[in-house]
């Protein structure tokens, strides 16, 4: 039997809903036996109210931002014996999202269906809906 899945990319922000999405992620990769990668955006425009909070002055912005999302989702890491690597990058997400899904060869992508405040959504847009119809592969999208 021919293997469909064996890479899976998805994208995590600390959100509830992408917890989820990393939950959900974890349960592909292990019935398809596929290795998983965990995918950090850090947004280029700097934090929004209520999303993330500004990373300190003597820090680097990009790293500290990773590092708060990154401590939310490690414990279920932690619980899985599912092969996975980590890939902090910055930017606009959607864009990095279905740029990183193309250069891997990803054969699906797991995204969880918001994580920013309203506001957020009303002034920049889906970053799931807009992964779902530019991403070169399958996406799921977890609510």
């Amino acid at each position: 039997m021919k293997r469909y899945i064996k890479k899976v990319l998805v994208p995590v922000d600390g959100s509830d809903s992408s917890k989820r999405a990393l939950e959900m992620a974890i349960a592909v990769s292990e019935a398809a036996h596929a290795s998983l990668t965990i995918l950090e955006v850090v947004e280029e425009f700097g934090p929004l109210p209520g999303y993330y909070e500004a990373a300190p002055a003597d820090q680097d912005r990009v790293k500290w931002v990773s590092e708060q999302r990154f401590e939310k989702v490690h414990p279920i890491l932690d619980e899985t014996d599912v092969k996975w690597d980590r890939r902090v990058v910055e930017g606009y997400a959607a864009d990095q999202i279905c740029d990183i899904a193309a250069e891997g060869n990803y054969d699906m992508i797991v995204i969880g269906s918001r994580g920013m405040t309203p506001l957020g959504r009303f002034l920049i847009g889906s970053v799931s809906d807009r992964v779902v119809h530019h991403a070169p592969c399958s996406v799921t999208v977890v609510r």
